[in-house]
C-alpha cells in the first residue's frame, strides 16, 4: 500500500509541474527564433568548414588522363 501511496503523490506533483495550454496550436515564437538561429548558425559554419578544409578540395582528374578529352 505504501508504493501505491507514493506513486500516487509523484503522479499528483508532477500534474502539478507539467504546462497544460489550452490551445494545443498556440506555439513560443521566441523559443521557435532562437531554434532557428541556432540552426542557421550551425549550418553556416557547417558550410565555412566544408569550403575551408584543406581535404574536402576537388582533385584534379585531368593531370592524370589526357584521354578524357573529346
Amino acid at each position: 500500500m505504501s508504493q501505491f501511496s507514493v506513486l500516487v503523490m509523484l503522479a499528483v506533483l508532477c500534474a502539478f509541474f507539467v504546462e497544460i495550454e489550452a490551445n494545443p496550436f498556440v506555439y513560443n515564437y521566441e523559443r521557435l527564433r532562437i531554434g532557428g538561429l541556432i540552426i542557421a548558425g550551425l549550418l553556416v559554419a557547417g558550410g565555412l568548414f566544408v569550403l575551408l578544409n584543406p581535404k574536402c578540395t576537388r582533385k584534379n582528374k585531368k593531370s592524370e588522363d589526357d584521354t578524357s578529352e573529346l
